[in-house]
């Protein structure tokens, strides 16, 4: 716009061809924009004088793979990349004609969720037919293959591994070990699930009073509805029974934003109907329903959902509420009819829905695990076992949960390695004799804390300690080894010390006090904007010391001399031991002068003075080698800025 508004007396060569096709893109599509009928097609304005000022206007398009070949002339020049996201939901046929429309393709997406297929939307009939029969009235297999399937075959792949969206370690456990191998990095919970808590007792009534306090400190709580009967596709115990919770948080003003997921699109209309009810039969319920559907965080929609397991995925909320809807009928029979998670592929469809919550997973639930007897069945063998992992869970059985954990991948030996560590053996023996309880290998994912610190009456640990074993060095990105992970951490409420081997075989000691330190809050940060601040202040009085002298000795003028012991650390003593000491000068005008750094231990060595003459000798302990090398780094940063050359 402020090309072709400029007058050509202010534009360069360049930009005049610029204003002249500018104009021309301007004129029809301001003469589209003036009509009342007879509007060109995207596909025409795309294709002729229009197009340079609409992607330079519009930069980014946002289309289905449908609207592209519906709509986009076949010309690479137009865009520079086309990104596919959510791609295991695009078909090869859908997907390949926008391939004809860039030079360059990137295709985002998970292997381990949604295929491409519409079950619900084409199959309305009883879902007892056979997968055939099924397969025939959508017209796409269930298990069809996908662009994503197809360009992870064919092209170079990256496994994006941080999970980012479970704030709670125990949510996302189950499909990582299940589907993903336990190759998902995910956060170890500074707190310790579900911890001395009581088994929430069977829901004898759908309307009895729900303690949502309780229900909310259980990462995953599991409600059993003992008497609920499913018939005809609904299970209307479940769906009033979720209508009753959503109206005692919304009522108890429960800040967390709320999603509603049910196993067939009937329950999901059960439950949408459960809610209409409660809200004409309460008016005030009522107007905080309707608020919290059209909910908006941050310019963001998060409002309340009520969706079922075919077209959740791409949704997340900070609580989930499933409802598992199948369970026994009026004669107590119970069929082995799981609808799509029968068929081919049924095990990515649960994988998606077990992985939307931030926070809180409330299951509601007519039938417990040992209910399902066709566990032949893949999808059903994994429903089975989230059943049981979920009431583990929320009863708090740890180690019941991970026994289910274990048996769906099981890559310990990595883990068992890292327990026979003497470091980890011997730091555990210390630091249980001064009262703690210290567990090893807290985490689910190979992204894990080696020893964990915390009192007996305490539901979390108050350290985390990290060891140099052979995971951290065989990692080829440092920033994510020595940045991001901690960084991460301290945001999950962790407190963190590392320890590295070479430190506690020489200063065991020392590294002990500095745990110590960490545990009192008594610890330094080497990264605290006062004392940065005040170090810098030092070595500036330090360098006009040095200007002085420098001065003194070349005029003679006399100056008066600031006394150096003034300016020296408290802490100022001789390096031990034979260390190698890098070298900077300054050697300028009248200035001659040099600086020298090494690293003893936890400590930093610096020494200074006019070249020829006596060093004097500064001293700085710090928390552990990251630190150390993080402050040696600063240090010189801040000599080169200043002029001093290494020799």
């Amino acid at each position: 716009m402020r090309i072709t508004e400029s007058v050509a007396a202010q534009l360069t060569p360049e930009e005049k061809i610029l204003k002249k096709k500018y104009n021309a893109s301007r004129r029809v599509l301001e003469n589209e924009f003036g009509k009342s009928m007879r509007y060109k097609s995207i596909r025409e304005l795309a294709t002729g004088e229009a197009q340079e000022i609409m992607t330079t206007l519009k930069p980014v398009w946002l289309m289905s793979p449908l609207s592209v070949s519906d709509s986009m002339p076949i010309d690479t020049s137009i865009f520079d990349v086309v990104i596919y996201d959510e791609a295991s939901q695009i078909t090869v046929e859908e997907g390949v004609p926008s391939l004809f429309r860039t030079h360059q393709t990137i295709i985002v997406g998970d292997e381990m969720q949604m295929p491409p297929t519409n079950f619900f939307s084409s199959n309305t009939t009883d879902q007892e037919e056979d997968e055939e029969e099924t397969e025939e009235k959508t017209g796409i297999m269930l298990d069809a293959d996908s662009l994503l399937n197809q360009g992870a075959r064919k092209l170079s792949s990256v496994m994006l591994g941080w999970h980012y969206r479970s704030r709670r370690e125990s949510l996302i456990s189950f499909s990582n070990a299940a589907f993903y191998k336990r190759n998902l990095l995910t956060i170890p919970d500074s707190r310790i699930p579900n911890a001395g808590i009581e088994p929430l007792e069977p829901i004898i009534t759908p309307d009895q009073e729900i303690d949502s306090q309780d229900v909310l400190k259980r990462s995953i709580s599991f409600h059993y509805m003992e008497n609920a009967i499913y018939h005809k596709r609904v299970n209307k115990d479940e769906a009033t029974y979720i209508a009753n919770m959503v109206r005692t948080f919304l009522m108890e003003v429960v800040k967390k934003s709320i999603g509603i997921v049910a196993f067939s699109m009937a329950q999901q209309s059960e439950i949408e109907e459960a809610l209409d009810k409660l809200a004409q039969e309460d008016p005030h319920f009522g107007k905080l329903l309707e608020e919290e559907y059209q909910r908006t965080e941050e310019d963001q929609f998060v409002g309340l959902f009520v969706k079922n397991l075919e077209n959740v995925q791409g949704d997340e909320r900070d609580i989930i509420i499933m409802s598992i809807c199948y369970g026994f009928n009026n004669q107590g029979k119970m069929f082995m009819n799981f609808g799509p998670i029968n068929r081919r592929g049924g095990e990515k469809r649960l994988n998606v829905i077990f992985s939307r919550a931030k926070r809180n997973m409330i299951i509601v639930s007519s039938i417990l695990a040992a209910n399902i007897k066709n566990d032949y069945n893949e999808g059903a063998n994994y429903f089975k076992r989230f059943l049981a992992y979920a009431k583990f869970i929320s009863d708090g059985q740890l180690e019941s949960a991970n026994g289910i954990l274990d048996s769906l991948h099981l890559d310990d030996e990595e883990e068992e390695r890292t327990k026979r560590l003497p470091i980890i053996n011997q730091l555990k023996t210390v630091l249980e004799k001064d009262g703690y309880i210290v567990d090893r290998a807290i985490g689910q994912s190979h992204f894990k804390c080696d020893l964990a610190l915390r009192k007996s009456d305490s539901e979390s640990y108050e350290l985390a300690i990290l060891i140099d074993r052979s995971t951290h060095y065989a990692t080829d990105d440092i920033l994510e080894q020595y940045s991001q992970k901690p960084a991460v951490l301290k945001a999950f409420g962790w407190k963190l010390q590392h320890i590295y081997s070479k430190d506690w075989l020489e200063q065991p000691e020392r590294v002990l006090e500095k745990i110590r330190q960490k545990l009192e809050g008594k610890e330094e940060d080497p990264e605290d904007p006062e004392e940065l601040e005040s170090e810098l202040e030092r070595e500036n009085q330090i360098d006009a010391v040095e200007e002085i002298k420098s001065n003194d000795e070349s005029s003679n003028t006399s100056i008066p001399e600031v006394p150096e012991t003034e300016l020296e650390s408290e802490t100022a003593q001789k390096p031990q031991g034979n260390l190698t000491f890098k070298r900077y000068e300054f050697v300028e005008g009248s200035s001659n002068k040099y600086w020298e750094i090494a690293v003893d231990g936890f400590d930093i060595i610096t020494r200074y003075g006019r070249i020829g003459n006596k060093p004097q000798e500064n001293r700085k302990s710090l928390d552990d080698q990251v630190a150390v090398l993080k402050e040696e780094m600063r240090l010189i940063g801040v000599k080169t800025r200043k002029g001093y050359r290494a020799v």
